[in-house]
């Protein structure tokens, strides 16, 4: 992985997500119209310009990894720079101060959004005005709007619509936007933790994107937020029944809880109260409860002569953040995941 960031002349917050994407560098540029043409390779396209005393101070940088349906990077200009940026209907993005400050025009209206205390919706329609403080670094949070229409289908039930929901441009309290900013920060720390997003794991490539697309649909305000006039019901049994057999045949991690609605033909709602009704738990929760106990088979059968590791069973139930996995191991078998492990292998020794 290359050198990490020198970041101890910018006062930051979050050092941990300022180092994390280091390997995904777009540009490190003194040229702000390097920075701009780079810019729309990766986000919208927009105008970037600076006062004409602060050309000399600008020192832009700008790394970002990309999913597919959901990207995440840290941006910076080591200038105050104005960002004048067009519609364009294939992208929500969400930006983070982790520094410094943005502020944001809103018709005669100027919102500040602060490191620490807020985040910024930068909506897929409309033109959108900002102005980056010289100190600011940035999350950076982009997902299609194509992408956010799939998982609103399911979320809502219309499978068919195709519609994306429509968001506005905001600035929002970080408490407010948690959920947006928990998974941007996740998405930033797991991607990092690899040198190319080539060699990235697609279960945990997809787990990651739908974590986040799911984050901003129920964590932000959007014309789709509120449920259509019909009331939603829990699912019947049988459906309840279908999905169940449905998580108790997988071979590994394979369904999220909108893919396994989708399975079985109900809204993630209506399978939420089916569940709740049947087995007074989540879907998530009856998902989290199988694939630990499946680990922990897998941990006791292991053979120390395959080369067996804790990290390649966790990922194999999806369990992609190691240490949380092994707190939550420990929770419920009473051993952390290494113990098991280790025991088994002298047992098959």
């Amino acid at each position: 992985m290359s050198a990490l960031l020198d970041v101890s002349g910018r006062p930051s917050t979050e050092d941990a997500i300022l180092q994390s994407l280091t390997a995904y560098k777009r540009y490190e540029t003194y040229d702000l119209a390097v920075a701009e043409a780079g810019i729309r390779q990766f986000m919208a396209p927009g105008r970037l310009s600076v006062r004409r005393g602060d050309r000399d101070n600008v020192d832009a940088r700008a790394y970002y990894a990309d999913t597919g349906a959901v990207g995440v990077g840290r941006m910076s200009y080591g200038a105050e720079v104005r960002v004048d940026r067009q519609a364009d209907s294939r992208y929500l993005g969400v930006t983070i101060p982790l520094s410094g400050t943005i502020r944001v025009w809103r018709g005669g209206e100027v919102v500040e959004a602060k490191a620490g205390e807020s985040l910024v919706v930068i909506a897929a329609d409309g033109h959108f005005r900002a102005e980056w403080s010289a100190d600011c670094d940035a999350l950076m949070l982009r997902m299609t709007t194509s992408s956010l229409a799939r998982a609103a289908g399911a979320l809502t039930g219309e499978w068919e619509s195709g519609r994306p929901p429509r968001f506005v441009h905001q600035v929002l309290p970080l408490e407010e936007g948690y959920a947006v900013h928990a998974a941007a920060r996740l998405l930033a720390q797991i991607l990092g933790q690899y040198e190319d997003i080539a060699v990235v794991p697609n279960a945990l490539l997809h787990q990651l994107s739908e974590h986040a697309l799911s984050a901003a649909l129920l964590g932000l305000e959007h014309d789709l937020s509120a449920p259509t006039q019909r009331t939603f019901r829990a699912a019947p049994s049988s459906a309840v029944r279908s999905a169940i057999r449905l998580i108790d045949g997988e071979d590994g991690e394979v369904f999220n809880v909108n893919e396994l609605a989708r399975h079985v033909g109900i809204t993630v709602r209506a399978l939420e109260l089916g569940f709740r009704r049947v087995l007074d738990e989540t879907p998530y929760q009856y998902m989290r409860r199988t694939r630990l106990e499946r680990a922990h088979r897998d941990l006791l059968a292991a053979d120390a002569t395959n080369g067996t590791t804790v990290t390649e069973v966790a990922t194999r139930w999806g369990f992609f953040h190691t240490g949380r996995f092994a707190a939550s191991y420990k929770a419920t078998f009473g051993v952390m995941p290494s113990v098991t492990l280790s025991a088994s292998q002298t047992g098959h020794g």
